[in-house]
């Protein structure tokens, strides 16, 4: 495998930083959410209380939107998986680590087999009964003009 590739089209070094900069929106979330537990605490007056409320959750709301404008831009590197999986993302299930507690992938793929035999078995049917409807119209037309 080459070096700083996960899987062909996969940049390793942009899948990590971007780890990271998960980890860091995150953290600047759980600021925002301090800062409104927070609130308006451990200031004498009014108008001190507001102005450093206002203060920290703007700057933390900044830091959200600095974070998040990383992590975008850090996914456009990452690029995309070259793996073609019949159900998508989901497909990926199959590489979790504890296959045997979580049986989530191969009953996944089993409802997609089984619907793929449903959708071929009603597509069969319904051509039957084409055949059946033409058959009884051409017989009741038949059985009409012989009386």
């Amino acid at each position: 495998m080459a070096e700083g590739v996960l899987s062909p089209g996969v940049n390793l070094e942009a899948f990590s930083q971007a780890i990271a900069a998960i980890q860091a929106l995150r953290s600047s979330v759980t600021r925002v959410f301090d800062c409104l537990k927070d609130g308006m605490r451990n200031k004498e007056t009014l108008e001190g209380r507001e102005k450093s409320f206002v203060a920290c959750f703007q700057e933390s709301l900044h830091s959200v939107s600095r974070d998040l404008s990383e992590l975008e831009r850090l996914s456009n590197l990452v690029g995309k998986p070259s793996e073609n999986h019949p159900l998508h993302n989901s497909g990926l299930l199959s590489l979790d680590p504890v296959q045997d507690k979580t049986p989530l992938y191969s009953q996944l793929l089993q409802a997609y087999k089984w619907s793929n035999k449903k959708a071929c078995f009603s597509a069969k049917v319904q051509h039957l009964l084409e055949f059946v409807k033409v058959s009884l119209v051409m017989g009741w037309k038949v059985c009409t003009k012989t009386d």
